[in-house]
């Protein structure tokens, strides 16, 4: 049963469950925005019954509530338009379905965000990457992509920041790293073994582990120390890695914008040489 029809059925829901389910099945695109407390004060009952009501339905909390709800309200709208993933005959979609399906999926992958990635987290990653003398990043696959952006633009920031592809290249770089340092570690499953062997080795360095992953169990999520959050959208859409990808370089984004905030003075005048110095190579 998925959650909007367990809140419709309202099995065995006391009064204040039922005003609970009857405001969020009436809400349900609002939701997605609203904090616990907003949404408490909304349906007209306390942070503790909302927090207890999820505990009853079988969902962890209230972020994953909203992540549920907002997955399924998306589901319904693409039951005629969104076909890419259960289309049958070759070529039955024409281009301009798959402009218009590959776009929307894109921007699912960024509004989602909004559900997943918790800002106080990346208030703490950005304090801890703007510490570290190292920061050592890792990811296999389509992540990898993502991480090499990563690198890109934090070593615009002056960041001593490492990236290969090479697994045992990187072995030797986690291996020299030192307590204060950070791993970020970027993974769609969070059970990518090369990952975790590198956040394993990281954590026993005594460094700071970060990952970038799906809002999911995994051995990854046990080992983070800072958890960034991104939608599971794969579950739904086994379309390569497109939406996750997607959102992962929006994480980084984030990432690198704050920290350019808390740079500001500092590497300004830096990313202006570095375009002075780029002009050079341009017709």
């Amino acid at each position: 049963m998925s959650l909007t029809e367990n809140l419709r059925s309202q099995n065995n829901f006391t009064e204040i469950e039922r005003n609970i389910a009857d405001y969020a099945l009436n809400n349900m695109k609002k939701v997605s925005r609203m904090t616990i407390k907003e949404f408490a004060t909304a349906a007209g009952v306390s942070e503790a019954s909302v927090v207890r009501f999820c505990k009853n339905i079988g969902v962890k909390g209230f972020r994953e509530f909203k992540l549920v709800l907002n997955q399924e309200l998306v589901l319904k709208g693409k039951d005629s338009g969104f076909n890419i993933v259960k289309k049958h005959r070759k070529e039955e979609l024409t281009t301009q379905d798959v402009l218009f399906n590959t776009l929307e999926l894109d921007r699912l992958a960024v509004d989602q965000l909004f559900n997943t990635l918790d800002t106080k987290s990346v208030e703490q990653a950005v304090k801890k990457i703007a510490k570290s003398n190292i920061v050592v990043v890792y990811g296999a696959g389509a992540s990898s992509m993502v991480a090499e952006d990563l690198t890109h633009k934090f070593t615009k920031l002056g960041l001593s920041t490492f990236f290969n592809r090479d697994f045992h290249y990187m072995l030797s770089i986690v291996l020299n790293m030192q307590e204060g340092d950070t791993f970020i570690a970027i993974s769609t499953t969070g059970q990518t073994q090369e990952v975790l062997e590198l956040s394993e080795l990281a954590k026993k360095r005594k460094g700071t582990v970060i990952s970038i992953t799906t809002l999911q169990k995994s051995k990854l999520v046990k080992q983070s120390d800072i958890l960034l959050s991104t939608p599971v959208l794969e579950e739904y859409f086994r379309v390569a890695n497109l939406a996750t990808r997607i959102s992962q370089l929006v994480v980084v984004d984030v990432l690198y914008m704050n920290l350019y905030e808390k740079f500001d003075e500092e590497v300004t005048p830096k990313l202006f040489e570095l375009r002075d110095a780029v002009k050079k190579y341009r017709n």
